[in-house]
């Protein structure tokens, strides 16, 4: 399993307390109300992963899953670009279906 940490020119670790007293005087400067933490960016990364349709495998490799089932139902989300690409899908398999045998 590999997992993947921050790390610093020194190659030590960031401190994840330092990683969030940081996001948090970041997100105190924009307009940002949602609560979030460094975790939000793993779902992020792994939702741009599912989205560019990097296969399953390689997903759960990246961040070290053993069972495809959590990356799935936890970690992957539909994002607007998704929604976008299925309706377009549709659309190009399906738009004249309906004008089949209309006069």
């Amino acid at each position: 399993m590999e997992i993947l940490f921050l790390k610093r020119e020194n190659g030590y670790p960031f401190l994840p307390k330092n990683i969030i007293v940081r996001m948090e005087r970041l997100l105190e400067k924009t307009s940002i109300k949602k609560h979030a933490t460094p975790h939000i960016f793993r779902h992020t990364h792994i939702s741009m992963l599912t989205e560019a349709r990097v296969d399953i495998t390689t997903i759960m490799k990246r961040v070290g899953h053993d069972d495809m089932k959590t990356t799935m139902r936890i970690y992957t989300h539909v994002t607007e670009k998704m929604k976008e690409d299925a309706s377009q899908k549709v659309q190009k398999t399906f738009g004249n279906i309906l004008n089949i045998g209309i006069s």
